[in-house]
């Protein structure tokens, strides 16, 4: 069946289109706004995006349809706009902008399910993404078969920066963060790592030592895949390359963007954007309240701020009530207002 990525600011819409999807089999992601729908689409790859014509926020449908036009893995994702009436300036936007289709309500079940399944059929029928999405499963369902495993605790180390590449390692469970330390002993985390996710693969691409230290988040278990199986899976297997190749560009934006704020942003910006990126990365239904359990010193790193005033900085949200706070644990009581600190 087909990923669906579902952008709305109405949990009550949110809920009804992830009922209907699961009940035929999809799989659904559900954000709250046009800005975490951008980074959940580049994160998740969907097959499909079902997202709100009118979002609060500051980006509407139409602006998230031209913000993902723009990037060459989604020129051809089904996109569908919903809309609560006709409005004849907004369709036409949206239809100049390459939108798939435009459900205005009332619109049946059937009706939903025929527009969703009839366009990534054509999607998949093209030979495009869909297609591509379903070889690379199936390739690395064949190629991790009888791998050997690791399981590892937090925070053991996977590798160290400056090793060579033995491996190139897809986490079965379990999530991973790779580090940089600066030569005054401290660090900065540089990568977040989730279940069915490689990593590693960049060292062995450049075929060069680790540029950084791969350490456990939480508890994991690991395939271990030989560097010259990867090597010869990157020759002979089309599929792979694409799917790497995307991969690599997706992780110079992402460090760019990253990059750019901590060097620019203020204080709460940094704390903001390093609590959306987490929600981004390791979040799946947005309709529910986040909590990641981490410790204060690594969430500093991911900030790229100092631990003393990260604790500050996280004492004013708990205050401003955007966040609460337990022990090691944090919930995110408003992503919404988290995004507009961290974006604006």
């Amino acid at each position: 069946m087909f990923r669906i990525l579902i952008i709305t600011d109405k949990p009550a819409q949110a809920k009804d289109l992830r009922n209907i999807l699961e009940g035929f089999g999809h799989e659904t992601i559900t954000t709250v706004d046009g800005k975490s729908g951008i980074e959940a689409a580049r994160l998740q790859l969907p097959d499909a995006i079902l997202c709100s014509a009118a979002l609060k926020g500051g980006i509407d449908g139409s602006g998230v349809l031209e913000v993902l036009r723009r990037d060459s893995r989604f020129q051809l994702t089904p996109f569908v706009l919903l809309a609560e009436k006709y409005q004849a300036t907004v369709f036409r936007t949206a239809m100049n902008l390459g939108a798939d289709d435009f459900l205005v309500k009332p619109f049946s079940n059937h009706d939903l399910l025929q527009t969703i399944e009839t366009r990534c059929r054509r999607w998949e029928a093209a030979g495009t993404g869909k297609q591509e999405h379903s070889d690379f499963k199936k390739v690395v369902k064949d190629f991790l078969e009888n791998r050997n495993t690791i399981r590892a605790a937090a925070p053991e180390t996977i590798y160290h920066e400056g090793g060579t590449p033995r491996f190139l390692y897809y986490i079965i469970s379990g999530k991973v963060k790779t580090i940089k330390t600066h030569e005054d002993g401290k660090d900065l985390v540089i990568g977040l790592y989730n279940k069915g996710d490689f990593f590693g693969y960049i060292a062995l691409l450049e075929e060069e030592t680790y540029k950084a230290t791969a350490v456990v988040m939480e508890d994991a278990e690991i395939a271990l895949i030989p560097k010259e199986d990867a090597e010869a899976l990157f020759d002979h297997t089309p599929v792979m390359v694409q799917r790497f190749m995307r991969m690599l560009a997706r992780n110079v934006t992402e460090k760019e963007e990253r990059l750019l704020g901590i060097a620019y942003n203020t204080l709460r910006k940094k704390v903001a954007s390093a609590l959306i990126h987490l929600r981004n990365k390791y979040q799946q239904d947005r309709a529910v309240d986040y909590t990641i359990h981490i410790p204060r010193d690594e969430l500093a790193a991911l900030a790229g701020t100092a631990t003393e005033s990260l604790i500050r900085t996280l004492g004013e949200f708990k205050n401003e009530k955007l966040i609460a706070v337990k022990n090691t644990s944090i919930t995110l009581r408003n992503p919404g207002k988290l995004e507009d600190i961290a974006y604006h």
